[in-house]
């Protein structure tokens, strides 16, 4: 488990912390994540990150003219989970963590030199979740169209499920905005590749129909809007993950909402024709 990892990973030797004690911290915030335990885990990953930069810093006293690369890009690993884990804070820990997700795309592309990688996509690809948070929303637009143009670079087929993600987010981000229409293109062509890529009953899908179907619903196309919602839920049916169970309740009041708003347009309808 990682306790035991720790005791024995995290005892320095004559070169300092193995890459390996690093990557059991970055693991071990996420479980930390996973299990609801939010300060913990973000108090495990500024220990990984104050833990790579010392290292960092007594290699550059030794010989500042090598750069310790591998070193190099798990702190950038870490500033960026670092900065997914601070979202949902308050403002504040937000900023830092944007402050944090620039640093990890900094120290990217000094690893990568001339060459960019898939990294620095999914490192922006963060940026504009943070700034999103934020209420920068032309920043966030940015960063997310930055990221895409790196997967079309590397992946010209974008037939990969973090290509659909940040689809998604671009989705999200256009939602919010108020521009539905726009949103819902976003997430047709997630959900396109998210097909292409993932299981049929992979959660990921269903979550993209919900969010089809509350956007249609905010252009009042509700019928269309109930066989996007009615899909979500069918797709998460009989899970009994707790991540499912979480999704299915979502996906009821979404659909529950449009059946009533269905409803109440029948009704008007129905007073209109008898009025005549």
């Amino acid at each position: 488990n990682y306790i035991s990892a720790l005791q024995t990973e995290l005892a320095p030797g004559a070169e300092g912390y193995t890459p390996d004690a690093f990557e059991t911290l970055q693991n071990m915030a996420v479980g930390q994540r996973d299990l609801g335990k939010g300060s913990a885990s973000i108090s495990t990953i500024e220990r990984a990150v104050n833990l790579q930069k010392q290292q960092l810093e007594a290699e550059q006293k030794v010989n500042e003219k090598v750069e310790d690369k591998a070193l190099m890009a798990s702190l950038a690993r870490s500033y960026a989970l670092g900065a997914e884990l601070l979202r949902g804070s308050d403002k504040s820990k937000c900023a830092k963590g944007l402050r944090w997700a620039h640093e990890a795309l900094a120290l990217q592309q000094r690893v990568d030199g001339d060459v960019v990688k898939m990294e620095q996509a999914d490192i922006l690809n963060t940026i504009g979740n943070v700034q999103a948070d934020l209420g920068r929303y032309t920043d966030a637009g940015n960063s997310y169209k930055a990221s895409l143009a790196i997967h079309e670079k590397l992946e010209p087929n974008g037939n990969t499920a973090t290509t659909a993600s940040v689809y998604g987010n671009l989705g999200s981000l256009l939602h919010r905005q108020g521009r539905f229409q726009e949103a819902i293109t976003m997430y047709e062509k997630s959900m396109k590749l998210q097909e292409s890529v993932l299981a049929p009953s992979n959660p990921d899908i269903a979550v993209t129909c919900n969010n089809i179907a509350v956007s249609l619903t905010k252009l009042g196309k509700l019928e269309e809007a109930q066989e996007y919602a009615q899909r979500a839920l069918a797709l998460v049916e009989g899970s009994d993950l707790e991540e499912a169970n979480g999704d299915k309740r979502l996906f009821q009041s979404t659909l529950k909402f449009i059946v009533s708003k269905l409803a109440k347009q029948a009704a008007h309808k129905s007073m209109r024709v008898q009025e005549q």
